[in-house]
């Protein structure tokens, strides 16, 4: 009967201690650049970004210039007269001549063309140019956007009609405020007026805006410091 008796393997502590670690891989240094420059990048661009962060909450802060004096008293019973005539112009053929043909002449825009013509004439924006030209010009923008999208997508083509106004104006030199809302009123005006609503562009866009121009220059040069317009085209 025989018996296997287990096999004892010594191990020289020695041979551990005066072992030769592995070298090293050594980087290359174009590499070593190029980790060292993306590192870079990485805190110029976390720079950049605090950067123009901070500057952007600056401008909410305003350029602190003073503000506009008050009007003398008298510039306010002008401004009333005229955007009472103004409106009470184009109200009446609204009215009392149109509405019964199922036909425009009386936009919201109006109004805001009242606040710049008879509340300040003087104003650029207020001008026969950009009066007759910016209504005119968002009115196209405003139906052409109606016609091509609203019928896919109403919301679409409401902001698209102001946004495509804007730049038109701009593009024109006839930037007036209430242009914005009149290419929303060509997408949004229910029902539609004849020739698939682009009627809107003659009536009330240009009929409209010509008699409020037409009130503004009556009205503005009776008043004895006022002059209107300071340019025409």
């Amino acid at each position: 009967m025989t018996t296997n008796n287990p096999t004892i393997i010594t191990i020289d502590d020695g041979e551990f201690n005066h072992a030769v670690p592995p070298e090293l891989i050594e980087v290359p240094p174009e590499i070593l650049s190029k980790i060292e420059n993306v590192e870079e990048n990485d805190n110029q661009s976390s720079n950049k970004c605090l950067t123009w962060i901070r500057i952007y909450v600056k401008k909410f802060h305003g350029s602190h210039e003073e503000r506009p004096k008050r009007l003398p008293w008298h510039e306010y019973i002008w401004s009333f007269i005229g955007a009472l005539l103004g409106i009470a112009a184009v109200a009446f053929l609204h009215f009392r001549l149109l509405e019964r043909h199922q036909l425009s002449f009386l936009i919201g825009s109006f109004g805001a063309s009242a606040v710049l013509i008879f509340g300040a004439p003087r104003s650029p924006l207020a001008q026969p140019r950009n009066l007759v030209g910016g209504h005119v010009i968002s009115a196209i923008c405003g139906c052409v956007v109606r016609v091509a999208i609203d019928r896919f997508e109403h919301s679409t083509a409401c902001a698209l009609a102001v946004a495509l106004a804007i730049i038109a104006m701009q593009f024109t030199e006839t930037v007036h405020p209430p242009g914005g809302a009149t290419a929303l009123l060509a997408v949004t005006t229910r029902p539609l007026l004849p020739w698939a609503n682009f009627l809107f562009i003659l009536m009330p866009a240009l009929t409209g805006s010509c008699t409020m121009l037409l009130i503004a220059l009556i009205i503005n040069n009776i008043a004895p410091k006022r002059t209107y317009p300071t340019f025409w085209w």
